[in-house]
């Protein structure tokens, strides 16, 4: 079987046209879509395809909400809240299984817009674009690549253990190296999608070599609420690929690059309260779902599952939130401190503070200061340098911060720890503690029968393959290890 490339009409026909709930398909049942071999045709189809390939980031089951929410519930910065709707839950017990809706969800997800770059690719270098310029097609392939070697990556950290795994008992082939099964790579139109696993090693090569082929492809310029990927927002994604592949030094490298960019700054400490009202600065925001009034996911938007009553009027679930272990690391002139604001009782987590039309950032350069200071601690770059860059992001939030002294391992579990406070919320935390081998310890839990340790490697720390996909492909037979 084949994937289908299928691309709504409306989308092809009117270019920058959004609905409002994000529902760009592709997929064979629409009734309103066409076979995409007759909707490519000319720059305007193009760019068409190109806005609805970042629209299905915005999907509910991508970083719509749930690639930031689980990562966050499922590690100890989130509990199910007193009045939770169910939502949630089974990440929140680690009781995930193969036929798991957000599973699916996400995985089918996620390969439609790898399917969606491949079919870009395929009309762009084929000549069948007509009225674009050699440097328009360029940029229309450089996103493509960007998006396939985001989602390629984004698939192997949720489906796989770590590229350094060595514990073959809970992934088959580890030797440290990326030896073990990852996820299939999709890398052509038309290709078949029921294809083997790849090992993580040869995903991890393939989603550099997209995003190296995206940096000499895309301009620098920055998009409008830098809502798609240029140069620098690629190369912090590959500064943060290279982070979770323990490649320190072109972690390091790449990540003061992103810095330097003059285009970009960190917000000071004056503004940045004010910052995440809704929106994130466009000179923090690397990369981001902007949202507009007439485009967003409702009540299945971010920051609903976080707030009862958003600041802009509109309600939501409120059925997660903050955890003591989190809220008790922001010191009170940290100015961090105030994404937290009790209602009724609870005190919940603002700092996505409306309920549908919250500006959701994929990447921040706050990032690149964390992983700069992260790999020297491991002993890339330098540390004075290393230093500095956490002092930044430190001393920003809290003018009382000390200075940093730390080297080595020191150093690396104080630019952890900065990280937990600084992206919280944004969809890190358990991929940190997975990738640092390090254990799910809670102690501020829902309820008594709540599990307060997932020790690593614990096989719930990465999710299973989807049930349907392990029925459907004869070249996968069997899911992760535990499941």
């Amino acid at each position: 079987m084949k994937l289908k490339n299928i691309i709504y009409t409306s989308l092809l026909s009117f270019g920058l046209v959004f609905t409002a709930c994000n529902d760009i398909e592709l997929n064979p049942a629409q009734e309103d879509a066409v076979d995409i071999d007759n909707g490519i045709k000319d720059l305007n189809s193009a760019t068409a395809a190109v806005n609805g390939m970042y629209d299905l980031l915005s999907r509910v089951d991508y970083y719509g909400r749930e690639m930031m929410v689980i990562p966050e519930v499922a590690s100890d910065n989130i509990l199910v809240s007193p009045t939770n709707s169910g939502r949630f839950v089974s990440n929140y017990n680690y009781s995930i299984i193969s036929t798991n809706g957000d599973v699916e969800g996400v995985w089918n997800n996620l390969y439609k817009n790898i399917n969606a770059a491949n079919t870009i690719l395929n009309f762009a270098d084929n000549g069948a674009i007509s009225g674009a310029t050699d440097a328009e097609l360029d940029e229309i392939r450089g996103h493509a690549y960007a998006i396939r070697g985001m989602a390629h990556f984004d698939l192997v950290r949720t489906f796989a253990f770590p590229y350094s795994t060595t514990d073959a008992s809970v992934a088959s082939g580890a030797d440290g190296n990326g030896g073990h099964l990852g996820v299939p790579l999709l890398n052509n139109y038309e290709q078949e999608r029921y294809t083997s696993r790849a090992t993580v090693a040869e995903v991890y090569a393939q989603v550099i070599a997209d995003l190296t082929t995206a940096e000499s492809l895309l301009p620098t310029t920055v998009y409008s609420y830098s809502s798609k990927f240029n140069v620098t927002a690629v190369k912090a994604l590959l500064a943060r690929v290279y982070l979770y592949k323990e490649d320190y030094t072109n972690a390091f490298n790449t990540a003061k690059e992103v810095t330097q960019d003059s285009q970009y700054s960190l917000t000071s400490n004056a503004s940045y309260s004010s910052d995440w009202n809704g929106s994130v600065s466009s000179t923090e925001a690397l990369l981001q779902l902007p949202a507009f009034s007439n485009d967003h996911n409702g009540f299945d938007s971010l920051g609903s599952i976080y707030v009862k009553d958003g600041d802009d009027g509109n309600g939501g679930y409120g059925d997660l939130i903050p955890t003591s272990d989190i809220k008790d690391l922001y010191s009170s002139t940290d100015v961090r401190a105030d994404w937290f604001r009790e209602v009724d009782g609870i005190e919940y987590n603002f700092k996505f503070p409306f309920g549908w039309t919250n500006d959701v950032p994929l990447i921040r350069i706050s990032e690149m200061y964390l992983i700069m200071a992260e790999a020297a601690g491991n002993g890339a770059g330098s540390i004075s340098e290393g230093q500095s860059a956490l002092d930044a992001i430190k001393q920003r939030a809290d003018v009382n911060a000390s200075a940093t002294t730390a080297t080595g391992a020191t150093l690396v579990q104080a630019a952890l720890l900065e990280r937990r406070k600084e992206l919280a919320f944004e969809g890190h935390r358990l991929y940190d503690i997975v990738r640092n081998k390090e254990s799910v310890i809670r102690t501020d839990l829902a309820s008594p029968s709540t599990i307060a340790t997932i020790s690593y490697p614990d096989y719930r720390m990465i999710w299973p393959l989807p049930q349907s996909e392990i029925d459907a492909n004869n070249s996968i037979n069997e899911n992760n290890t535990g499941y």
